[in-house]
């Protein structure tokens, strides 16, 4: 009797933390289907591709799983893990040029699953209002400015929590991973980290970032005695630091998002050391996108937007100096494209579909030319029967050039969507490039075409 009481006691407790937690099966999956002209921005070599991408998600998590109660909270984890499968079938059976710049930031881009997340989540830690993922996880650093995934993961560890004064938040990271933009050993990247949220007529958030890059790497635009390289500089190891600041307000029908950073550091040459014994880093971006909601009479709702960004270039007379703003893993791509400032030649506030994507620079900009202002403005007009129509124009400048004009191109996009409900949407993608003089004398036109369908559960 005794022991059957004791077994239909234990059988309770186990049913009761099972039914605490709960499992959750998430999917996605994208096909689009893109057709590109002209991304070299030259008549003579066109470089012309069209290719359908498949972009597929699985994810299964375990929430709340019970550990202990302290001070009347509970502690509990979800383990969760998500594969992700990244491929193009077309014009060609690899991924292409530029698109392989692209292809290069994930595991895998052939259709071969890789594991994107991989992590266990404490909630309430110690007992306090503290929540921290162990493992491979999605991150964004502020509005991706500094840091972001970008759908690769990133390994290590996050802890955020709130603070007992003014209804601050202060969140901590730190990853290991790898720099994308050099595929040959040796290749380390260390990212750590810490931001700080303060609440009041809109949220104030201070951001900072250190990159430890030990990727064997050219510094462009560097020059000095003794230096073998006659495009820039080669370095062993760089120590990057960024430190930025992101308000967001939302005010009646007005959204309102700026964000701006600093850049310093320094990193070791592997040849002669020039004066100092060292390069150093300095350099600045912003980014300020707004919105404005209106009703219209008796046709609905109209959004109007307007956005601006811009990235410091290098300044050829310092020849130590890096002025260039380029973090190594700012938000950049979506899949196997490029997503930014447009939808073609899709800028940052530091590179862009340039027209040069050699080893010759970074940005994948034309050489001469380094940093990006941007900008953009747009409107979306009421929905008619479900379908929703976006019309954006970019301006694209350098910050610096060798000579000549700083236009780097103009843009008008259109796009159709189709969204039913959360979870299936249909849309139809027309942009229209024309190039600036810097870009290509000649001015010619780029085109994308695209139409893609997703949905997700």
């Amino acid at each position: 009797m005794r022991r059957s009481l004791a077994l239909a006691i234990l059988f309770a407790s186990a049913s009761s933390a099972a039914h605490a937690a709960s499992l959750d099966v998430t999917a996605s999956y994208k096909m689009k289907a893109a057709s590109y002209s002209n991304l070299h921005y030259d008549t003579n070599d066109r470089n012309n591709h069209s290719f359908i991408t498949n972009d597929a998600r699985l994810g299964i998590a375990v929430r709340r799983i019970p550990l202990e109660t302290r001070g009347g909270e509970d502690t509990t984890m979800d383990l969760g893990i998500v594969l992700r499968s990244l491929g193009v079938s077309g014009s060609t059976s690899s991924v292409a040029s530029p698109f392989d710049r692209v292809a290069s930031y994930y595991p895998n881009a052939d259709l071969t699953p890789f594991i994107e997340n991989a992590y266990l989540k404490v909630h309430r830690l110690w007992g306090y209002p503290w929540e921290a993922t162990f493992g491979r996880q999605s991150y964004r650093l502020g509005g991706g400015l500094l840091l972001d995934d970008d759908g690769a993961g990133l390994t290590g560890a996050s802890a955020r929590g709130e603070l007992p004064w003014w209804n601050m938040k202060v969140e901590g990271f730190i990853f290991n991973d790898r720099n994308p933009l050099h595929a040959s050993a040796p290749n380390s990247l260390d990212l750590a980290g810490v931001s700080v949220d303060l609440p009041g007529e809109g949220v104030w958030q201070l951001n900072q970032l250190i990159e430890r890059d030990r990727a064997q790497q050219t510094v462009y635009g560097c020059s000095y005695t003794g230096n073998p390289q006659a495009n820039g500089c080669l370095v062993s190891k760089a120590v990057r630091s960024f430190t930025g600041l992101r308000y967001q307000i939302s005010y009646g029908p007005m959204v309102f998002d700026g964000e701006a950073a600093m850049q310093k550091g320094y990193a070791t040459p592997t040849g002669p050391n020039p004066a100092g014994n060292h390069i150093t880093y300095n350099g600045n971006a912003q980014v300020v996108r707004m919105k404005w909601k209106q009703s219209l009479w008796k046709t609905g709702q109209g959004i109007a937007r307007m956005s601006v960004a811009r990235g410091t270039g290098d300044d050829p007379g310092t020849a130590t100096t890096d002025e260039a703003f380029f973090p190594s893993r700012g938000h950049r791509h979506n899949g196997l494209e490029r997503t930014g400032f447009g939808e073609l030649f899709a800028a940052t506030a530091y590179d862009a579909f340039g027209g040069n994507f050699s080893t010759t620079t970074k940005s994948g900009l034309r050489n001469g030319a380094s940093g990006l202002v941007v900008v953009g403005a747009g409107y979306t007009p009421p929905a008619y029967k479900g379908v929703t129509l976006d019309i954006d124009f970019f301006l694209y400048q350098a910050e610096r050039i060798s000579s000549g004009s700083r236009t780097l191109g103009t843009e008008w996009d259109l796009r159709l969507r189709y969204p039913i409900r959360d979870q299936l949407q249909l849309a139809a993608t027309m942009a229209y490039f024309r190039a600036g003089k810097f870009t290509d004398p000649g001015r010619s036109v780029a085109r994308k075409y695209a139409f893609e369908a997703s949905g997700r559960f």
